[in-house]
C-alpha cells in the first residue's frame, strides 16, 4: 500500500495518547531530552525562565544530597588561636639552625624580640658545635656567644703574641680531648710507638714522640702557623718555621691569657741533623689511639697530596690532629714542643709544635 508523504511510517514513531489515571488525570511522564529542547519555559515578554533545581531532583539516577550544618567540636573565643604568628619562639629557634654567626646577628639586630630570641645561649651553642664540626661538647665557663665570637672573629694566637714575626696562618678544624693525656709526635711513619719510661727529652731522643697529661678537657681548636724564624731580628732574613697550634676552646677568653700572665713554656726538642723529607707533627688523644679515626691519620696518601706538592697539608680527626709539609733539600730539622697551663699548677690549655730547618 502506498503512502503519500509526509505521513509518518512504522508504529516506533506514532505517539501515544496521554494516558489518564484512577480519575481521569493525566499522569506525569519523563520527558526526554530531545523533547524537552522545545519547551522551556517563557515570561511574557518570550524570554526563557531560569529555572531553579532542587536537591531532591533526579540527576543521572542519584538524589543530591542538601547543605548540613557542621557537627565538627568548635574552639571556644577563650581557646582559639591564629593560624599563624610571625612571633612563635619555637619557630624562630628552628630556623636559627640554618644561620650562620653573621646572619644570627642581623636578625638581632631586627627588633628586641627577635635580640631578646638569638640572645639565648642554646641558640650559640649549636651554632658553635655545628661550625666547629663536633658531635659533643663539655661543661663550659663562658657563653656561648662568646666562645662563637672568640673561635670565629679571626683570632689566632700571634695575634697576642710575637704578632711582628707572623707570616700567615690556615684554620685546621677542632677536635675532642677527654682523656688528658695526649700523645705528641714529629713522625707520622710507620706504627706509633707510646713511650713510657724517662723524661720528656728522652723519650724525644728515642722515638720522636712524647706523653704529656694534665691537659684540660674538652674542645680544642688547631691552627697551622707559618712565622718568621725566632732565631735573629733581621729583616732580610727569609728563615721561617712551621707550627702546629692548638688550644682549648675557651682561651682567649681567660683573664690570664688576655693580662699575659700565662705563657708558653718549652718541654722538649729534637734535633735531626740529616735530610728531612717533611715537616711533621701530630696530637693525639691517648685513649682514642687506636681507633681508625685516629690511627688512619698514618696513611700519609690519604691526605698529603702528590709526592711533588710541597703545599702545606691538614687533617682533622675526632681526637686527633696533624700537620704535614714537604721539604726541599735541606741540612735537618729541629722540633720544639711548647704547652702553656692555666697558672702554675694548672691544667695544659695550648700545645704547640714546631719545626724549624737548621
Amino acid at each position: 500500500m502506498k503512502l503519500r508523504s509526509g505521513e509518518i511510517v512504522g508504529e516506533s514513531r506514532k505517539r501515544k495518547a496521554p494516558e489518564g489515571d484512577d480519575n481521569g488525570g493525566l499522569k506525569r511522564r519523563s520527558v526526554e531530552s530531545n523533547e524537552n529542547k522545545n519547551d522551556l519555559q517563557r515570561d511574557e515578554d518570550g524570554r526563557v525562565k531560569r529555572r531553579i533545581v532542587h536537591g531532591n531532583e533526579l540527576k543521572n539516577g542519584k538524589i543530591l544530597r542538601g547543605i548540613h550544618g557542621c557537627v565538627s567540636p568548635r574552639c571556644s573565643a577563650h581557646t582559639y588561636q591564629p593560624r599563624f604568628s610571625w612571633f612563635e619562639q619555637d619557630v624562630w629557634t628552628y630556623i636559627t639552625r640554618f644561620l650562620d654567626g653573621k646572619s644570627l646577628v642581623m636578625l638581632g639586630a631586627t627588633n628586641k624580640w627577635f635580640n631578646k630570641l638569638v640572645m639565648e645561649d642554646i641558640v650559640w651553642r649549636f651554632a658553635c658545635l655545628r661550625d666547629l664540626q663536633v658531635p659533643e661538647t663539655f661543661p663550659v665557663s663562658s657563653s656561648w656567644i662568646k666562645i662563637y665570637a672568640s673561635a670565629f672573629d679571626g683570632s689566632h694566637s700571634y695575634l697576642f703574641r710575637q704578632k711582628e714575626k707572623h707570616i700567615d696562618w690556615m684554620r685546621i678544624g677542632a677536635f675532642l680531648l677527654d682523656s688528658r693525656s695526649s700523645l705528641l709526635t714529629e713522625s707520622l711513619s710507620g706504627h706509633l710507638k707510646v713511650p713510657r719510661d724517662g723524661t720528656i727529652d728522652r723519650m724525644l731522643q728515642s722515638s720522636g714522640s712524647c706523653v704529656i697529661n694534665d691537659i684540660k678537657s674538652g674542645i680544642w681548636i688547631a691552627d697551622l702557623q707559618l712565622v718568621r724564624c725566632p732565631v735573629c731580628d733581621l729583616s732580610t732574613c727569609d728563615g721561617t718555621m712551621q707550627t702546629l697550634d692548638a688550644r682549648h676552646m675557651e682561651l682567649f677568653l681567660s683573664e690570664g691569657y688576655k693580662d699575659g700572665s700565662w705563657d708558653y713554656n718549652l718541654i722538649g726538642s729534637h734535633k735531626l741533623q740529616k735530610d728531612a723529607g717533611a715537616a711533621c707533627g701530630a696530637i693525639f688523644d691517648l685513649k682514642h689511639l687506636k681507633e681508625s679515626s685516629s690511627s688512619g691519620i698514618l696513611n700519609l696518601k690519604s691526605w698529603t697530596g702528590e709526592p711533588d706538592d710541597s703545599q702545606p697539608k691538614a687533617v682533622i680527626a675526632p681526637h686527633a690532629v696533624a700537620v704535614h709539609t714537604r721539604l726541599q733539600e735541606n741540612e735537618g730539622i729541629l722540633v720544639k714542643y711548647h704547652t702553656m697551663k692555666a697558672g702554675t699548677d694548672g691544667d695544659i690549655v695550648s700545645i704547640r709544635i714546631s719545626q724549624q730547618l737548621l
